[in-house]
């Protein structure tokens, strides 16, 4: 079944118009100008932390498919103001591969809210006797980490404590909503004094010096900046399953995934009035909804499925087990799509930037298939890749060359009701035992609409669905992919849950 995944992922899942098929001229790879290095500075995140032996971290995956060089200069738990010296002081190293890169890739801010979080939370766990024995407030550092919350915070005291009644909940609301107001906000006052406006007026001016060092070694390089993704997006079965579903724990991590929602919304506006940047929105690809104030407890968002979050990890210095807010492989190679979407170099000839041209694949002379590029290896390793959100895979197949549009099984040019019969006949064929399928390879990869391996009712069920939406539209109005589709249908199913 995986193996077979495999080659659907490998061709199909990219919808480039309802009515045709996409048409790729042979020649235009060789026309279009390609990037020969790429430089890679920031935190933990750029740097892959967390990620096992043979996965590979972002920047890896778009050197690859770009087939450049890459000099990456990060290290886990780099703040802003750390970049922000390092550029203003680089080795010769860094200086010469600036001076020579065509693309800077900026991952940086996310360590500079982890401190101001976890600041709070020891100091309010130290105000509400809370702390693990032996620690008090002298032992909190400047800038402490999620580790030193983790280390110094007693964890089953503090899940006691939220779940003690009402005056818990409003105390740990007040402290939430303080800590937003401050990050957001640069006037007005919240329950503990002025807001500081920590985002614009420390995070910002950092990112915003870092890029201009950058322009005094490099003019012309393309500049990219990462926006901070919001790790606390629990899927709803989760907390059921974990966290009593009513309970003050429960009420206090769906207020923080709203402040937390609030403060990276604010992080990306700020970050896009910096000149002279692009900007990749790793915010809206990990959060995979059309607008990220479509949270709810029934569609919180999808960090969960782009981090290990869910599935916290023993480490005996850190008191048990502690959430693993970094992205595995799956949110690299989310965020590698949108970088490979973002990247433009200059056209030499037209002076105009265009999208770059992947690496030339060599051939297997015994098979007659391409090398498959690092973001292929990657798909081909997730066992539940048919739960990735709609948005985001669309988004992460708009880079495989091979395209075809799913639905349209007879590959008409339409996705209508004869797909669907077709769809439901194979589905039917299929459920005999020792049966084979009625339909060719590639036939086969347009009817597994929802990419998972298999071609069964759901199938059809989308593709008449999606038939029938395509039947209202009026005359000039575009239509959504499948993929939008899809993602509505099953975050209006969430709702109405």
């Amino acid at each position: 079944m995986k193996k077979y995944l495999s080659s659907v992922l490998a061709a199909v899942m990219s919808l480039s118009a309802i009515t045709s098929t996409a048409v790729f001229s042979e020649g235009t790879a060789t026309t279009v100008p390609a990037v020969n290095n790429m430089v890679v500075f920031g935190d933990g995140i750029a740097s892959g932390y967390g990620l096992s032996e043979n996965e590979f971290s972002y920047a890896q995956i778009c050197a690859d498919y770009l087939g450049c060089n890459l000099d990456s200069f990060t290290a886990n738990g780099m703040s802003s103001a750390e970049l922000c010296d390092i550029l203003h002081n680089p080795t010769d190293e860094q200086k010469e591969a600036v001076r020579n890169t065509d693309v800077v890739v900026i991952s940086t801010g996310a360590n500079d809210i982890v401190h101001v979080i976890a600041k709070r939370a020891i100091e309010f766990a130290a105000k509400k006797g809370l702390l693990n024995e032996g620690f008090t407030t002298d032992d909190i550092p400047e800038d402490p980490s999620i580790s030193d919350m983790n280390r110094m915070i007693d964890q089953k005291a503090f899940k006691q404590y939220a779940n003690s009644g009402m005056t818990a909940t409003l105390a740990l609301n007040t402290e939430l909503k303080a800590f937003s107001m401050d990050m957001r906000l640069t006037d007005g006052y919240n329950a503990y004094g002025k807001n500081q406006g920590i985002i614009k007026n420390q995070i910002m001016p950092n990112i915003d010096e870092s890029v201009k060092a950058i322009r005094e070694i490099n003019p012309d390089a393309q500049i990219i900046v990462q926006t901070i993704y919001q790790p606390l997006q629990l899927s709803p079965e989760y907390i059921a399953k974990t966290y009593n579903k009513n309970s003050g724990y429960t009420i206090m991590l769906t207020t923080m995934r709203e402040e937390l929602n609030d403060v990276m919304d604010s992080f990306r506006k700020e970050l896009n009035t910096i000149e002279d940047i692009e900007v990749v929105d790793v915010l809206q690809t990990f959060t995979a909804l059309e607008d990220i104030n479509d949270t709810c407890d029934a569609t919180p968002g999808y960090a969960y499925y782009f981090t290990d979050i869910q599935e916290p990890v023993e480490n005996e210095n850190e008191n048990g087990k502690t959430m693993n807010f970094n992205p595995n492989k799956k949110g690299h190679a989310a965020i590698a799509s949108a970088l490979i979407g973002t990247i433009k170099i200059r056209d030499n000839e037209t002076g105009e930037l265009v999208t770059p041209a992947p690496a030339e694949r060599e051939v297997d002379p015994d098979t007659g298939k391409k090398e498959p590029t690092l973001l292929d290896t990657t798909l081909d390793s997730i066992e539940d890749i048919a739960d990735c959100p709609p948005l985001v895979m669309e988004q992460i197949v708009e880079v495989i060359p091979e395209k075809v549009v799913p639905g349209d099984v007879n590959d008409d040019g339409f996705v209508d009701a004869t797909d669907g019969s077709l769809i439901l006949s194979e589905y039917a064929n299929l459920s005999v035992i020792d049966a084979k399928s009625e339909l060719d390879e590639e036939e086969t990869k347009r009817a597994d609409i929802n990419y998972d391996g298999l071609i069964d009712a759901t199938d059809a069920t989308f593709v008449s669905m999606y038939y029938a939406y395509l039947s209202t539209l009026q005359e000039g109005e575009e239509a959504i992919t499948i993929f939008q589709f899809m993602d509505r249908e099953k975050n209006n199913a969430a709702l109405n849950k």
